[in-house]
């Protein structure tokens, strides 16, 4: 009985699949299937040679851009290094007569008639050394704020001029669409769905179309970050001065104690009665704090290194 029951719903499959109508209909399909595959890679190969086409052409544009302004701006950076050289003339030759003062001062302060040199005295010696020294110390801070202030001004006119550099490449890459997202040259359902060929083929195409907005803007990152970079960089300049100047701050104290005792030694040498072995302890301990200064300033200084790598991938990657 099983078997006569299942021998008509056999030949009425068979029936199915031979006949005509159907088999000229799937026919159709796989054509239509076919033809719109063949259009599609068409069109996806017109796509990338546009793509090329148009990077070429901004490469090109950018590149004769780019000469322009680097014309403008190393103008910008002659007018800038002859100023520099005027004002660090003007700042030696200032600290130049300052040292020169502060040095007789000094001197003078152990050439007084009468000088005993007890604890007391000394005391008072060092104090107006380091007043004198002080004074210096202000004196060279004073110039190099100056000249950083003209230096970071330097900075900011030449950000003007390759940020215009930066917006026409801009503009440029945005009429030749690089910038713009491509739509997806998708396979649509032809018959009952999509085919798992055609799946793949979307699932491809998103995948592509990622690709393409990546390269895109690797492209156009340093056009696009460039403000961000040039004032990022300007940061650290103003972040390195100051730096820079608080270590100079705290071997300036170091320095004055230095030279002052470094004067005392030799009046210890013209027979002076003083303590030369608590002289040279105290040397001994400057040279040491010096030294743990520097370490400290450097550490700063390399791990500063280390992260600004990391910030300038970082500023470059969006």
């Amino acid at each position: 009985m099983t078997r006569i029951f299942y021998l008509p719903v056999l030949i009425l499959a068979l029936l199915f699949v031979f006949n005509p109508a159907m088999a000229d209909d799937s026919k159709e399909l796989r054509k239509q299937r076919q033809d719109a595959q063949k259009e599609r890679q068409i069109q996806k190969k017109e796509r990338s040679n546009q793509i090329r086409e148009n990077t070429k052409a901004f490469k090109e544009f950018t590149r004769q851009l780019t000469e322009e302004y680097r014309e403008q701006v190393k103008e910008f950076d002659i007018e800038f290094e002859l100023t520099e050289v005027e004002l660090k003339a003007e700042h030696d030759a200032k600290v130049a007569e300052a040292e020169a003062e502060y040095q007789k001062k000094l001197t003078g302060l152990f050439m007084k008639p009468g000088v005993t040199f007890d604890q007391e005295t000394i005391d008072k010696l060092q104090s107006d050394g380091k007043a004198y020294a002080d004074e210096l110390f202000a004196l060279k801070k004073q110039s190099a704020e100056k000249l950083h202030q003209v230096r970071i001004a330097h900075e900011e006119r030449k950000k003007q001029l390759l940020n215009e550099n930066d917006k026409k490449a801009l503009d440029e890459a945005d009429s030749l669409g690089l910038t713009k997202d491509y739509a997806p040259i998708a396979a649509s359902a032809i018959g009952d769905g999509l085919t798992s060929q055609e799946e793949r083929w979307n699932e491809t195409e998103k995948k592509e179309l990622v690709k393409i907005k990546k390269k895109n803007q690797q492209t156009l990152s340093p056009f696009r970050n460039g403000e961000k970079l040039r004032n990022w960089e300007i940061q650290n300049q103003n972040k390195d001065f100051k730096l820079t100047w608080e270590e100079k701050a705290e071997l300036h104290t170091l320095d004055a104690k230095q030279l002052f005792y470094n004067t005392m030694f030799m009046q210890a040498a013209a027979g002076e009665k003083i303590d030369q072995e608590a002289l040279m302890a105290e040397l001994a301990d400057i040279s040491k704090e010096k030294k743990l200064i520097n370490i400290k300033y450097k550490k700063t200084a390399d791990q500063n290194k280390i992260k600004r790598r990391q910030e300038k991938k970082d500023i470059l990657s969006n």
